[in-house]
């Protein structure tokens, strides 16, 4: 039986950037994946912003960059329109993940694929992984096995979950008759319960979907069609869970962390989670180096604090996306009035308010206004 310093179950964006961070301090790290291929399928929209990368200490790369866009185009009823005019990466994020792997592995990260977890028994420091292939021991076990973890469940962390659903389908660019190249364009309607449509633009591909509760296939074919764009010439097809609420006991234990998606730290106004899983991922490795190097394994309790002070659990997020729920055509329409054609980034309190003065049905919504606009201030910083 082979013996780590640390474990980490899962190999996506979260996973690879714990085990990356560990091993590159000499630590040694077994990191498994149940997938084949590493990122692939893929389940994400595959956008992210520069400041995601900044604020973990990574760098661009060509490998995976698909197109460069200039920010976000909200499509509200009727066509009315505003903006968040905050640089975006197109990626490819099987290319991604990969690539994360890698510099993993170039630290010295002992990378399994074809790996399914199955249980985890023994004690904090001397913690017993069985996969369906063999048994490893670790001292350190990181969760991020994605929004449907089994580490998390199996030692009782996880109290409750909340999901809801994306779809998507790939297209050649050749195929779409799109007008939008240089935003993101999300749709806001009472049709996608809560959640939005999406028609991402990739340089030679776009990526066009649909999230929310209660969503469904014929939703996203309905919409495809809205557009103009006939189904049949979609390339591929992905469709995932994605973590809307999910309430823990705590993340973190005497020798255990749970990272990314399987943290539910995905935002659950807008669906995003890289940046999150890279920032999870950053911090349980530095809190598990600490704990590693002080021979000290109950530190990694240091995790659920830290990261309930991030930006990325803010309770904004979650209000916002209950009030999305509940926002009909007329809500929209209404929203539509107030900011067709501005730039969110110039709304400040003051204008907001005198805009309000002439829409009675945004002013009476003032409440949620001031939360939503807190929750996009923020996205716009820390990425959609």
């Amino acid at each position: 039986m082979n013996t780590y310093d640390v474990i980490v179950i899962g190999a996506g964006p979260a996973g690879s950037m714990t085990a990356s961070t560990i091993a590159s301090k000499g630590y040694s790290v077994q990191l498994i994946e149940k997938k084949k291929e590493i990122g692939n399928p893929v389940q994400c929209a595959e956008v992210m912003t520069n400041f995601c990368l900044e604020n973990v200490n990574l760098k661009t790369d060509k490998r995976w960059i698909k197109h460069k866009v200039d920010g976000i185009k909200f499509v509200l009823p009727e066509k009315s329109c505003f903006y968040s005019h905050i640089p975006a990466l197109c990626i490819d994020r099987g290319e991604f993940d990969k690539w994360l792997v890698q510099k993993a592995v170039e630290h010295g990260v002992d990378v399994h694929t074809s790996t399914s977890f199955r249980s985890l028994d023994g004690k904090p420091g001397d913690w017993i992984v069985s996969t369906l292939k063999d048994n490893s021991k670790g001292k350190i076990i990181i969760g991020a096995d994605g929004p449907s973890s089994l580490v998390a469940k199996q030692l009782g962390l996880l109290k409750q979950t909340n999901y809801f659903r994306g779809y998507q389908y790939k297209f050649d660019s050749s195929d779409v008759d799109y007008p939008e190249h240089n935003f993101l364009c999300m749709y806001l309607d009472e049709k996608f319960c809560g959640g939005y449509g999406w028609v991402f633009p990739r340089g030679d591909e776009f990526n066009i979907g649909v999230g929310g509760h209660g969503i469904s296939i014929d939703i996203l074919d309905a919409f495809v069609s809205s557009l103009n764009i006939k189904k049949e010439k979609k390339k591929q097809m992905n469709s995932g869970l994605i973590p809307f609420n999910f309430i823990f006991k705590s993340r973190a234990d005497d020798g255990v962390m749970i990272v990314g998606d399987a943290a539910g730290m995905t935002n659950p106004a807008t669906g995003a989670g890289i940046h999150a899983a890279l920032f999870s991922g950053k911090l349980a490795g530095e809190i598990a180096i600490k704990a590693l190097s002080s021979k000290d394994i109950s530190l990694t309790n240091l995790y659920d604090a830290s990261i309930q002070k991030s930006s990325f659990l803010h309770p904004s997020y979650y209000k916002t996306a209950i009030y999305f729920q509940n926002w009909s055509n007329e809500d929209w329409r209404s929203l539509g009035n107030v900011v067709n054609g501005v730039d969110f980034s110039t709304l400040t309190l003051w204008k907001s308010f005198l805009l309000g003065l002439h829409h009675p049905r945004f002013f009476l919504k003032s409440r949620q206004m001031l939360t939503i606009r807190k929750a996009m201030k923020m996205n716009e910083k820390y990425g959609w």
